[in-house]
């Protein structure tokens, strides 16, 4: 009887503890989230600011207004430095690693030149004349294509650059005729275009810092700058054919509005 109890508790514990074994909760460890990739999609707005070195073309002439006989006085160039700066809005669509984009940007600048004719050139101008440009605003619409290697992105850029200059003819005084005078025609609108490239590097998801080559041409306006009357009463008047052609290196910061909560995004 002993013996037969003895083997009942036995098995009892036997299959107690088999039981216990199989209900005992396991652990597995928690699978690891893949890191995100990121992406230059998106619509961007930034700030770019450094310099330009411009080279100015003037090609002026003069007319009688008696006769209808126009001289073409010798062209002049002069170059000069100053700062550019301004802002950009763009969009951005990444296909595996392209990145193609389309960009609008509007810089200002005091970008400027002036020049006196040591002798008189010819025409109806004399020695002491002269002429002074100067840009009022730059605007650019530009397509961009790039190679993305994740967070790092070079890209060229080209399309349409517009701009709004002034031109003055600054006269001096005529023994006998027309006095000492300034004339300026003013917000005169150039059309041209601009290539360029440059690197950005996204340190955030929705920042990046870049630095950007830009080079431009805004082709050629006629500018009417008054007129001026010589000893013997002629009164010719003055035109001005005006070329800028610039080049630019800036440093942008562009903020990525995906992701912000801005406008639904």
């Amino acid at each position: 009887m002993r013996r037969m109890v003895a083997t009942v508790f036995s098995i009892v514990a036997s299959t107690a503890s088999a039981m216990a074994a199989d209900m005992a909760p396991s652990y597995k460890a928690a699978p690891v989230a893949p890191a995100a990739v990121f992406s230059w999609t998106g619509t961007y707005v930034g700030l770019n600011a450094g310099g330009t070195w411009g080279r100015w073309r003037d090609n002026p002439s003069t007319t009688v207004n008696l006769t209808g006989v126009t001289t073409a006085i010798p062209g002049t160039s002069t170059s000069r430095t100053d700062f550019v700066g301004g802002f950009q809005a763009g969009y951005n669509w990444q296909i595996g690693s392209w990145v193609l984009g389309v960009e609008q940007d509007i810089q200002y600048s005091r970008l400027r030149s002036t020049f006196l004719y040591a002798a008189a050139p010819g025409g109806a101008l004399v020695a002491g004349d002269g002429f002074s440009n100067k840009v009022d605003f730059l605007s650019g619409t530009r397509l961009r294509a790039g190679w993305a290697f994740d967070r790092s992105l070079l890209y060229v850029a080209g399309g349409l650059e517009t701009a709004v200059l002034d031109t003055s003819g600054n006269y001096v005084a005529r023994a006998a005729g027309s006095p000492a005078a300034t004339f300026t025609d003013a917000d005169k609108f150039h059309v041209g275009w601009t290539i360029g490239g440059g690197y950005q590097y996204a340190f955030t998801n929705n920042v990046a810092l870049g630095v950007e080559y830009k080079y431009l041409d805004l082709g050629r306006e006629n500018y009417n700058l008054g007129a001026v009357t010589n000893a013997a009463g002629v009164t010719s008047t003055v035109a001005d054919n005006v070329r800028l052609k610039a080049s630019q290196v800036l440093f942008r910061l562009d903020v990525k509005l995906n992701g912000l909560g801005f406008f639904g995004m």
